[in-house]
């Protein structure tokens, strides 16, 4: 079963092969003006809100500084251990993270002159918005987590922030994830199909697949990341290299400044109908179902100016340090500057 742990040597190699296959946003022919390399975690809107707010039309319309203080490449990548690939890589300037990706990163020292946290992403375990679910048959013999012993479950990537809430619950409850159970990695939009075809016996659905799959009736949650943690904790949120935030400061924060105007603009019911269609287009999701959730209580949380507390993020990597998933502990605090914001975070 594959480890948190991750070489600087393996994670330069995985890096090699990512940048081959992702996909690429065709850049902007910007002369002089900082272009920023950006690695997604593996979602897509408005799972991930940067894959959304950088739309085409939400660029031309909405976003103020664009094309005047920076430009924008994207690469859509297959989870975040693969945004920190292209981070170690020198392939990536700004990217979301998980905190396991994000520590593995840390405490193997992979990115030269290391990273800075900037701003959140999304947060789970926020009573009154949807969590992150580890779902079952309805008619399953599996009540608690105890009862996942010797069973398979899926999850979207190893070392990914579902991965370690997954591993944290198992072993709150006296399971051993690399000895009781098998994990196994099925993309985000497979695992529902997976469980209902008894493929695996347990599989979590994240925004929006599970939106999309809850109200269908027959699967129900074993536990959420709540669970996991003991209430709220960020799952993916905004990083920057030092090196690239010490030679284009004035860009990160220009990048954070629309960040924060996307994140308003698709929130705001003036422009509901325009926003609903958007992302249906580019996700190619049915708009009765996004309207059903997004920006909506059934959504995860987001802060509206973006903002993270180092609490929030300390969480699941005390939880890896705790379960021996990384061999110190980092204290986030030391890498966030949520400063860089738009607006003051009273955190």
């Amino acid at each position: 079963m594959p480890s948190f742990s991750m070489s600087r040597r393996a994670v330069m190699r995985g890096a090699a092969g990512a940048a081959l296959s992702a996909p690429f946003v065709s850049r902007a022919a910007f002369a002089a003006v900082p272009n920023i390399r950006y690695a997604t975690g593996g979602g897509i809107g408005p799972n991930e809100m940067e894959t959304i707010i950088f739309l085409d039309y939400v660029k031309q319309n909405v976003l103020k500084n664009y094309g005047k203080a920076y430009t924008l490449d994207m690469t859509f990548t297959r989870g975040t251990p693969e945004a920190a690939a292209l981070l170690a890589a020198g392939q990536a300037d700004l990217a979301t993270l998980s905190g396991p990706a994000f520590a593995t990163i840390i405490v193997k020292d992979a990115v030269p002159n290391g990273l800075t946290i900037i701003s959140d992403n999304y947060q789970d375990g926020h009573a009154g918005n949807a969590t992150n679910s580890f779902m079952v048959l309805k008619d399953s013999p599996i009540k608690t987590i105890a009862d996942l012993k010797g069973k398979k479950i899926g999850i979207n990537a190893f070392a990914s922030a579902v991965d370690l809430a997954l591993r944290v619950a198992l072993k709150k409850n006296g399971i051993d994830p690399r000895r009781d159970v098998e994990i196994v990695e099925i993309a985000f939009p497979n695992i529902a199909s997976a469980i209902r075809e008894k493929r695996i016996d347990c599989g979590v659905l994240v925004i929006p697949f599970l939106a999309v799959e809850s109200p269908k009736g027959d699967l129900r949650p074993v536990f959420t990341g709540g669970d996991a943690f003991g209430g709220p904790s960020s799952v993916i949120f905004q990083v920057t290299t030092n090196a690239f935030l010490k030679e284009h400061p004035e860009a990160v924060k220009a990048f954070l400044a629309d960040y924060v105007d996307g994140i308003a603009w698709f929130y705001d019911p003036a422009n509901r109908d325009k926003a609903i269609q958007l992302v249906s287009d580019f996700t190619k999701s049915s708009k009765d179902v996004l309207n059903s959730y997004f920006a909506t209580g059934r959504d995860y949380y987001r802060d509206p100016n973006a903002c993270v507390s180092a609490q929030t993020i300390q969480k699941p990597l005390d939880a890896m340090f705790e379960e021996k998933l990384i061999d110190r502990r980092i204290d986030v605090a030391k890498y966030l500057n949520v400063g860089l914001l738009p607006k003051p975070c009273a955190l």
